[in-house]
């Protein structure tokens, strides 16, 4: 049998796996949970990693893309987890967010990500490079989890006012109403922010419809998120005045509103923005990384 490869995208609300032989053809394709290197409980990542990859044939070259892969250490802890799984293979991790820049389209300048999590990456020629991030606690600004946690203040600050989406998207996710279930519920959650980030779409319905508390919270990270995509230009694209953009992440999918909000917030300035949705799926951006492994044996 010929060479296999294998990408893991390993993100802060699920995982990805997809395995193809060298004709392109794939031979696996497997889901889970969270799988967040730096915040999924070991015991779960393990778990949920083995569940994307059963069934899979053992493969030749590994590239896992793991959200939370900060240091060096974190390189070796995911090589390490790989590795359990598939000792004979060729083991390489990267941050997840190489994933989504290496799956968006030729010629792609900065890749924009905003799932539960958000940041700004690109390629040096020799390295990605990285601005934002940070996570929630710190960051992530224009991410699916800040406008999920306004979505949520809004409703406990006011019930009443809440549309009727918001009320029944709180209702499925935490079983009540109630503010004292709600929050209990909450903080008992293996990943809050996840969860609050299923909160982005009926908060992209009621910056449609005009709520106030909405239009404040899109404004407001759209504008932060549009600095940092400023300043990572300016820093690594020095001297481009065109420069394209890949869309990435589950936010974008949830409402045009937030797409309409960046290009309005980026087209004041010298430099040209154009702005494109990712239309590959970011595990595939892992196998093409798994596969230039091969090349550079």
């Amino acid at each position: 049998m010929g060479a296999i490869f294998l990408g893991l995208d390993c993100g802060g609300s699920s995982s990805r796996a997809v395995a193809v032989n060298a004709e392109g053809v794939v031979l696996h394709s497997g889901q889970s949970g969270s799988a967040n290197i730096a915040s999924t409980p070991h015991f779960r990542l393990r778990q949920n990693l083995s569940q994307a990859l059963r069934g899979c044939p053992a493969p030749t070259y590994v590239c896992g893309c793991f959200a939370g892969l900060l240091t060096p250490e974190d390189r070796d802890r995911a090589n390490e987890l790989v590795r359990e799984l598939f000792p004979d293979a060729c083991i390489h991790s990267e941050p997840d967010f190489a994933a989504a820049f290496f799956a968006s389209e030729p010629g792609t300048d900065i890749c924009v990500i905003a799932g539960t999590g958000s940041l700004v990456c690109s390629w040096d020629g020799k390295r990605m490079v990285k601005s934002g991030g940070r996570g929630y606690l710190l960051g992530d600004y224009g991410s699916s989890f800040q406008y999920g946690r306004d979505a949520l203040v809004a409703y406990l600050d006011s019930p009443s006012s809440a549309s009727t989406a918001l009320r029944k998207t709180i209702e499925s996710l935490f079983g009540s109403l109630d503010e004292p279930r709600i929050i209990s519920r909450l903080y008992h959650a293996p990943s809050p922010q996840a969860l609050l980030g299923k909160l982005a779409k009926p908060l992209a319905a009621d910056a449609r419809s005009g709520a106030e508390y909405a239009l404040a919270s899109v404004d407001r990270n759209i504008k932060r998120l549009a600095e940092i995509i400023r300043a990572h230009a300016a820093r690594h694209l020095q001297g481009k005045t065109e420069v394209n953009l890949s869309l990435a992440g589950g936010l974008w999918k949830t409402g045009t509103v937030f797409i309409e909000a960046m290009q309005l917030e980026l087209e004041d300035g010298p430099v040209s923005y154009k702005l494109e949705r990712i239309k590959t799926p970011p595990v595939y951006g892992a196998v093409r990384l798994a596969q230039e492994m091969a090349h550079g044996n």
